[in-house]
């Protein structure tokens, strides 16, 4: 289903394939010989979606752009002949060129992941990270940017904690203090939210 925000329809190649319950709505631009398979949501909040040529989404992964008015913006683009697994959440990223996301990957606002790159099965690639070419992360590990900038995977959550704490998810990507009362942090992230959806006209094409 292609669906019109604000105005701005999808763009999608003649020969791409889009399945009939996948769901593609607002700034998305799918390159040639795309696949969008069934349950899948490519969505932008108003920061452009680019799926390169080539590229596969499968079954149930959401592939989303985030922010420009109400909280800082993060376009998407996925690089050419890159494979998006089912169930992987990407989230206003950067995905280079020939690519393989696995079941279940989490990839974060502002990461850039290097070409050729292999995102093992439930991992986590959090917010800012920079991963360079050909890397590999493993089942269920986490890539966190860490002191000098570089990137750092590992399986242990507390090392990857230890890393996030300078890494100021919430001011990065709501532009919010991350305050010590977190129900009032909630409260309010939760209204940009809020007033961000208040703001979209979606028309099914």
């Amino acid at each position: 289903m292609l669906v019109q925000r604000n105005d701005v329809s999808p763009i999608v190649a003649r020969d791409a394939r889009i399945a009939e319950s996948a769901h593609v709505i607002g700034n998305v631009l799918i390159g040639e010989g795309c696949v969008v398979g069934h349950g899948a949501v490519i969505e932008s909040s108003g920061p452009e979606v680019r799926l390169d040529a080539g590229v596969v989404v499968m079954s149930g992964a959401v592939v989303r752009s985030l922010g420009g008015v109400h909280r800082p913006a993060f376009p998407v683009r996925v690089g050419a002949e890159t494979c998006v697994g089912p169930l992987a959440a990407l989230a206003g990223c950067l995905i280079e060129d020939a690519c393989y996301v696995a079941t279940g990957v989490m990839v974060f606002q502002d990461v850039v992941v290097g070409e050729g790159t292999r995102l093992g099965a439930g991992s986590i690639v959090h917010v800012g990270t920079r991963l360079p070419p050909a890397s590999r992360v493993g089942l269920r590990h986490y890539a966190v940017p860490g002191e000098d900038g570089a990137a750092v995977i590992t399986a242990d959550v507390d090392e990857a904690r230890r890393h996030l704490a300078g890494a100021d998810f919430f001011g990065h990507v709501f532009d919010a203090d991350g305050q010590a009362d977190l129900a009032a942090l909630h409260r309010r992230t939760t209204a940009i939210l809020r007033a961000e959806a208040a703001g979209w006209t979606d028309r099914v094409l």
